[in-house]
């Protein structure tokens, strides 16, 4: 049994064996997922949007200091000291997600690779406990709102399986769009970019926010790119994840309000 594989593969079936849908269980697994590492990204939330709101405040530090980095640098330090902000907050929680991603995607691949006949049963039982464990009689549906977990939009193109199309190109599309907006609000708002551009001399801040609006437009763009040749399953993971995040960036936004 593969100690970090096996979770997500319990969980799935488990799921699967109650709402008798592979589609569901992903959807449940995912949610589930995020409210497990709330946290590990709440404090990370917190912190990027405490960033974001002191953008004023290092432009007025970067001119005050132009040209003097070390004194820079710890005036800077000192200003995430005072805002009670560690900036490397946003690091852990990443790479946690990541590891997620990966572990997730290799689980996925294992259940579903079994109801395509790539994966035999005893390589799914292995990381079964004994109550989800199956037998040779076993079938898996994998059909989930009128396509197949385990095919990619790509595969659909080349074969031309035009009435499949609507769920993944929803998922993909939805998945850019939810990630466009939680990148929205993890910016520093016009106003204050403009006000800030207007106040520093030289093209820093310009390359500084064209570069923030590149990221929004890209990483959005990127997903739809790369979720190309993922499996229908993943996108679903992906597309539930991003709105739970983006849920979640919403509420941290109004506590830190009130």
């Amino acid at each position: 049994m593969n100690i970090f594989i096996a979770p997500f593969v319990n969980a799935l079936f488990g799921f699967y064996y109650v709402l008798g849908n592979l589609g569901w269980s992903v959807v449940v697994v995912t949610i589930l997922i995020r409210i497990i590492l709330i946290p590990l990204v709440l404090p990370s939330l917190k912190s990027a949007k405490k960033m974001s709101e002191l953008q004023p405040k290092l432009k007025k530090l970067q001119e005050k200091f132009k040209g003097e980095k070390e004194k820079l640098a710890k005036a800077q330090m000192d200003l995430y000291k005072q805002e009670g902000i560690n900036p490397l907050s946003g690091c852990l929680p990443q790479i946690a997600q990541i590891a997620v991603l990966i572990i997730f995607f290799q689980a996925f691949n294992l259940v579903t690779n079994y109801s395509i006949g790539k994966s035999s049963m005893e390589a799914v039982n292995r990381e079964l406990i004994p109550s989800f464990q199956i037998n040779s009689e076993f079938k898996f549906d994998e059909t989930f709102l009128g396509g197949k977990l385990s095919e990619t939009p790509a595969v659909l193109y080349k074969v031309g399986a035009s009435l499949n199309w609507l769920l993944p190109i929803v998922l993909l599309i939805g998945s850019g769009v939810l990630q466009y907006f939680s990148s929205k609000l993890m910016m520093p708002t016009p106003k204050v970019d403009n006000t800030v551009i207007k106040k520093t001399e030289d093209k820093e801040d310009d390359m500084m926010s064209a570069m923030r609006t590149q990221s929004t437009y890209m990483m959005p763009l990127m997903t739809i790119f790369i979720g190309w040749n993922f499996s229908i399953g993943m996108l679903l993971y992906w597309f539930v994840n991003s709105a739970v995040m983006l849920v979640q960036q919403v509420v941290v936004g109004r506590m830190d309000k009130k």
